[in-house]
């Protein structure tokens, strides 16, 4: 009889008793691509100084096939005072566009820009560079991976759909989704070298 009782009681009180679920893993992040290279320009241009402006910081440069290219040494361009005509300049040019897609929310829409420098050293050769970095996060308003288009709302709300011409871009089209960041990052960056032909 005890044990009868024992039973039903255990019964009442296991019912009672709700299990809880066992506990469900988290849903892994999403990956998204990383940062890609979407296009890229190098130039190299030599020429000959063939005029000065000490004032105006104006140089004009020869190149090989007789154009003339007019440029303002701004002042990364240290010990200007030591250019002469018929010094040979070298302008090393590079421009690319890269793309990054973001999970939605980490990080504002907008634009920044950046910009950096390097100077010579006082009594080396004349020279230096600049970049210039522009960037712009643009919201995903919407995705077709049949068509190959992306749907990009910029920062003052307006929308532009973009027709996605690489290969390599449209597989990645189908892991992108409504709400995603994209970010556009265009760098530009000019060197200038001076060197004498004769010491």
């Amino acid at each position: 009889m005890r044990i009868l009782a024992l039973s039903s009681s255990l019964a009442l009180i296991l019912g009672a008793v709700q299990v809880a679920p066992a506990a469900q893993p988290a849903p892994a992040p999403r990956a998204t691509p990383g940062p890609v290279t979407a296009a890229s320009t190098q130039l190299s241009l030599q020429g000959k100084i063939t005029a000065l402006d000490a004032k105006t910081r104006a140089v004009s440069i020869t190149g090989k096939d007789g154009g003339v290219l007019d440029v303002i040494a701004g002042p990364e361009v240290r010990n200007f005072s030591q250019l002469k005509v018929g010094d040979t300049v070298t302008l090393n040019y590079t421009g690319a566009v890269a793309l990054e897609l973001k999970p939605a929310g980490s990080a504002p829409v907008g634009v920044t820009k950046t910009q950096q420098s390097t100077v010579q050293i006082p009594g080396t050769k004349p020279g230096g560079s600049q970049s210039n970095t522009i960037s712009i996060v643009t919201e995903v308003a919407a995705v077709n991976p049949e068509r190959n288009t992306i749907a990009l709302r910029g920062p003052r709300g307006n929308t532009q759909i973009v027709a996605v011409v690489r290969e390599d871009l449209r597989a990645k089209l189908p892991k992108v989704k409504r709400g995603d960041l994209l970010n556009i990052t265009y760098t530009e960056a000019v060197a200038v070298s001076i060197r004498r032909d004769t010491p």
